[in-house]
């Protein structure tokens, strides 16, 4: 089993980056759950695929939220949050 995982980066600007190995892409909020869907249905059956959050501390908690909604209305079963620590 191989275990792959992507990110999604919610900035304080309102922009999400949606980040895999081969590239970085600008997404709105409606084409989250689209771009991680197509991704992890081409990480193949075998694979062990998730999604993971990260924010800017100065993103609101709803739009972390709706992302993590869109995640899950297409399917995605493994979604986490990156926490940073100190500060």
């Amino acid at each position: 089993n191989v275990f792959n995982f992507v990110s999604l980066l919610l900035t304080k600007d309102g922009s999400l980056q949606f980040k895999t190995p081969e590239a970085t892409r600008s997404l709105n909020q409606r084409e989250i759950g689209e771009a991680a869907s197509r991704w992890q249905k081409a990480q193949g059956a075998d694979s062990a695929s998730a999604v993971v959050i990260s924010a800017d501390k100065g993103v609101q908690y709803e739009t972390v939220v709706k992302a993590m909604d869109a995640l899950q209305k297409a399917g995605v079963q493994r979604v986490g949050l990156s926490v940073k620590q100190g500060g």
